[in-house]
């Protein structure tokens, strides 16, 4: 544990202390523990409103990770989301909303860091021009949709969350089955969706 500086030793009396390492692993636990508490009541809100299930995601490594789920229906579907699992990000309605809010020296890097992109269903994008005509669009609306990228039958829409200085490391999803996500219903997730990602980066601070 010293050697990745969790710990160091005291060079007087040999004693161990916690390294800079782990006040660092500290200070990101606490700061999850800090949005999901600001988000949580908006969650409720939209959970209850869409009817659908609400997730808080964040993105680590290229990767997306489930903060928050929020389900407050019985006719809510089983899906592959849990607090605390990962997601790949071309293939998610969240991943790719926070795709599009990378810098392109840091898209670039994701290209080249992801170079293999599993193909969970017939309509997931997967090649690299696929994933930035997909980021194109979503830049121009604000907003991404996962039709049946991720898993059959499901359709997810996902808006980014802003904080104090502007930047988007996190989204908010609303999921549900296909055959009630049709398109009229999107519409209405979408708008109660990017009200509710508005007013989560005002409490995060964003003006």
């Amino acid at each position: 544990m010293e050697d990745h500086g969790y710990v160091r030793q005291e060079p007087n009396n040999g004693n161990y202390r916690l390294g800079l390492k782990f006040l660092e692993m500290q200070q990101y636990v606490l700061k999850q523990m800090e949005i999901t508490a600001i988000a949580r009541p908006f969650l409720d809100d939209l959970s209850r409103e869409a009817n659908e299930i609400v997730h808080l995601v964040e993105q680590q490594d290229f990767e997306v990770v489930y903060l928050d789920k929020v389900e407050h229906h019985s006719n809510t579907i089983r899906i592959y989301s849990r607090i605390g699992r990962r997601a790949p990000m071309h293939c998610t309605g969240v991943g790719k909303v926070l795709l599009s809010h990378l810098t392109e020296s840091k898209l670039e890097h994701y290209f080249q860091s992801v170079t293999s992109r599993k193909k969970f269903t017939e309509h997931t994008l997967t090649t690299k021009i696929e994933i930035k005509d997909a980021i194109t669009r979503i830049k121009d609306l604000g907003y991404s949709v996962d039709n049946e990228e991720h898993e059959r039958g499901i359709r997810c829409v996902a808006a980014p969350v802003f904080n104090h200085l502007g930047e988007v490391n996190h989204g908010v999803s609303v999921t549900g089955p296909l055959d009630r996500m049709d398109d009229q219903r999107l519409e209405e997730v979408i708008g109660l969706l990017t009200a509710t990602c508005g007013r989560i980066s005002k409490e995060l601070g964003c003006q």
